[in-house]
């Protein structure tokens, strides 16, 4: 995946975890884009990298001042990692670019906040959470 900032969209679960989509267009599910699907509970985070359509790798990681410092998991070898880290845009809330209008508490520069998730994303998300965090 190209390494450049993505866009927002939140749920919230019981756990007070929140969870975001940000594209690299306005519109979800778009063939060729890139999208990052996170969830953050206070500052640690972990979500996908993905393209449509296409494999997608899990990352972890932290929010670190002004960025979101992450270790992305290569999902065809999982002992091959690197580091990776998108700017978080300025201000203290991001306005979702659907009809939602929701606003979330922070946006990926270069990216667009979208204001809903997919249940392939939710999908992501709890499959990342057990390559991020196995049961014992």
């Amino acid at each position: 995946m190209a390494r450049e900032s993505l866009a927002v969209a939140q749920t919230t679960t019981e756990s007070a975890a929140e969870r975001y989509l940000f594209g690299q267009v306005p519109q979800p599910d778009q063939i060729g884009q890139g999208y990052v699907v996170l969830e953050r509970t206070g500052d640690r985070v972990y979500g996908a990298l993905y393209y449509p359509s296409s494999s997608f790798d899990c990352f972890e990681g932290q929010v670190q001042g002004d960025e979101v410092a992450m270790t992305v998991i290569n999902s065809y070898d999982p002992s091959d990692t690197y580091p990776y880290s998108l700017a978080m845009a300025e201000g203290p809330a991001v306005a979702a670019s659907d009809a939602s209008g929701e606003l979330v508490p922070f946006g990926l520069e270069g990216f667009h906040a979208i204001g809903s998730l997919s249940e392939n994303d939710h999908r992501m998300l709890d499959v990342c959470r057990g390559v991020v965090d196995p049961a014992p």
